[in-house]
């Protein structure tokens, strides 16, 4: 196919030539020429047209008149290309003058051309070289940075490229490589086949060449330096521009398109993505992403690929090859290279920033560190959106908080029964909106009441559906009147079964009888309640099992205790014993037995303000840190 290809490429010329031939052959004799026996012309023909640049390469190399010929036309470029050089600008304009200089200078052969920019030298110009031919499109400048100031040229093999880089020199016969240096490194160089080095060594090329080495390297260093500065300034104002993006919009997800963006500007990557970390700390989820086939949302877990292992490690992952990488994970198959960054606020990690590129070993130090800064953008604008979004949860929960302890205090029995020869009285003080502290009553007959009082472990919103479950449980439960224990039981089972996870009650359950005088009762891990009788006994009502929702079908018991005229009976949680002032000292409950011995003869309404007003006087300014209830009552008759 290749011979084919060439055959069919020298057609123009073979009948341009013949035409030539006839008419010449035609003005000399006055007749037209038998083409069938000058069939060894048309040979002659199709071999110079086939074989003359090669032909010209051989002459150029063995005789010194056709090389000292094209030398003087070397020469006569090389003298035009240093004129123009006085009168260059800019950068793009050095440019195009090197690049045409160079294209007639070397005409028959390919060539290469790269450019540096930052510490990366990128492939600028090519000449005879078809697509798929082409070398890598960049070259890292660690492979020039031991090249000695002065040196203009250097052998391929000595270079030290890596083998893949090597080899597209090798399979174009780029074998020499000539250096323009400013004034402290290389700037570019120009790749050439050994004939094109044979003919830049020729003593007057080699003098002139050098003039314009010495020219085009400084002019470079400043070009690059200038365009360093514009690139910089850009950087900056899109900075500033993302800074300004951050201030204004509160969608997470606009933000970070945006950011994304804005860095494709700086950084010329294939694909980028930023995933956020999710509650549970053990999941990443791609929130914006640029460059996928998919669309749909990348889940990784911590420690999955670069981005999942940078999570762990808080640290900067570049991959120069992700084929010899040990955490990657592929979500696109063209690739090579790829950086991952954590996105830090105040040492926690919010997601990752991930950019990748199909060209292997691309990114560089200035865009780890450009990247580092959208990092930390990305980190203060995730930061901000949690906040706001959880300042609104917040003042949504309050106000549904607010409205659940109304629900919850109409829960509460408002008017306590009232059975012959006793009364009672209750108060329910929760430290939040909501509280976990309950109390009920159940009126059996004329003579008999049931009255419980409860404390759920913790606050908020868990123990307040704790406490709504409890009073259903206890209304359900108490509709006849069984013994304290077997009701106190049937409620264990059932909290056990459908108890929130760490959340237990205490509770005590008694049932007075007036007639009989008598105080059936039950505690399952309450604070004791105590009896205080008129001539000042104190009686503490203990015993009866373990706290509610721990164990299913627990054991418990009931006790009673004899009541006589003007005993004073008082529960209360443990909000109202262990309220703290500002040493951080509780209140008590030998506080509270000396207060209600001074005041057992007053009314109870008084006794329950005069002990309110001791504990908030203890408490002082201090906020008030658990629910309160309490419930107090006496036997009249």
């Amino acid at each position: 196919m290749n011979g084919m290809y060439r055959l069919l490429k020298i057609l123009p010329g073979i009948f341009l030539y013949l035409a030539i031939y006839l008419f010449a052959y035609y003005l000399l004799t006055g007749n037209w020429p038998n083409l069938i026996s000058d069939s060894a012309l048309m040979l002659t023909l199709i071999t110079v047209l086939l074989t003359h640049r090669r032909m010209q390469q051989f002459l150029e190399r063995h005789s010194r008149w056709f090389l000292s010929a094209r030398v003087s036309r070397v020469l006569r470029l090389m003298e035009h290309l240093n004129r123009e050089l006085e009168n260059v600008n800019s950068y793009f304009e050095l440019k195009n003058v090197l690049m045409e200089a160079f294209d007639r200078i070397i005409e028959n052969t390919p060539f290469v051309f790269y450019v540096k920019e930052a510490n990366m030298f990128y492939l600028a110009h090519t000449r005879r070289i078809k697509t798929p031919m082409l070398p890598v499109a960049h070259i890292n400048d660690i492979y020039f940075q031991v090249i000695p100031k002065g040196k203009m040229y250097k052998p391929l093999r000595q270079m030290k490229f890596p083998p893949e880089i090597e080899a597209d020199f090798k399979r174009l016969k780029l074998e020499y490589l000539y250096m323009f240096s400013g004034h402290s490194h290389v700037f570019a160089f120009l790749a050439v086949t050994a004939d094109v080095h044979r003919l830049l060594q020729a003593p007057s090329v080699n003098v002139m060449f050098r003039r314009v080495n010495n020219k085009t390297g400084p002019l470079l260093e400043s070009s690059a330096l200038h365009m360093d500065l514009q690139h910089k300034q850009f950087e900056i104002r899109k900075l500033l521009e993302v800074s300004q993006k951050i201030l204004s919009e509160l969608d997470i997800k606009k933000v970070l398109d945006y950011m994304l963006d804005a860095l494709e500007e700086l950084i010329e990557y294939d694909a980028a993505s930023v995933f956020l970390l999710k509650e549970n700390g053990e999941e990443l989820l791609s929130t914006s992403s640029r460059g996928y086939a998919s669309r749909e949302l990348l889940s990784l877990k911590v420690g999955q690929g670069s981005c999942g292992h940078v999570v762990r490690t808080r640290t900067i992952d570049v991959i120069p090859d992700v084929r010899r990488a040990e955490h990657y994970y592929q979500a696109r198959p063209e690739t090579r290279s790829q950086i991952s960054l954590p996105m830090l606020f105040e040492g926690r990690v919010l997601g990752v920033i991930c950019v990748e590129s199909d060209e292997p070993d691309f990114f560089r130090d200035q865009d780890v560190e450009l990247l580092k800064i959208f990092a930390n953008q990305g980190a203060l604008a995730i930061h901000n959106a949690q906040q706001v979004k959880i300042r609104l949860q917040k003042r949504a929960l309050e106000n549904e908080l607010f409205h659940a302890g109304t629900v919850q205090r109409g829960l509460l029995i408002k008017h306590i029964p009232h059975i012959e020869g006793m009364r009672f009285l209750a108060e329910n003080i929760p430290s939040q909106n909501v509280s976990g502290d309950l109390y009920d009553f159940k009126r059996f007959n004329d003579h008999t009441l049931g009255c419980i009082i409860g404390d759920v472990s913790g606050k908020g919103a868990p123990a307040a559906l704790m406490m709504s479950l409890i009073l259903a449980s206890f209304r359900t439960q108490s509709k006849s009147e069984k013994t304290t224990c077997d009701v106190v039981n049937r409620m264990n089972n059932l909290l056990t079964e459908t108890t929130i996870e760490g959340k237990f009650t205490t509770l005590f359950y008694g049932i007075f009888q007036s007639d009989t005088r008598k105080l059936i009762y039950t505690n399952a891990g309450h604070n004791p309640p105590y009896i205080i009788r008129a001539n000042g006994e104190i009686i503490k009502l203990t015993g009866g099992g373990l706290l509610l929702g721990f164990l299913k079908n627990q054991e418990y018991i009931q006790k009673e205790v004899q009541l006589e005229k003007d005993d004073l009976f008082i529960a209360f949680t443990d909000g109202l014993s262990e309220a703290m002032n500002d040493q951080e000292e509780e209140f008590g409950e030998a506080r509270i037995l000396d207060l209600l011995q001074r005041h057992k003869h007053r009314p109870l309404h008084d006794i329950k303000k005069a002990l309110l007003e001791a504990v908030t006087g203890f408490s002082g300014s201090t906020v008030q840190a658990d629910d309160i209830t309490l419930i107090i009552g006496r036997m009249e008759s």
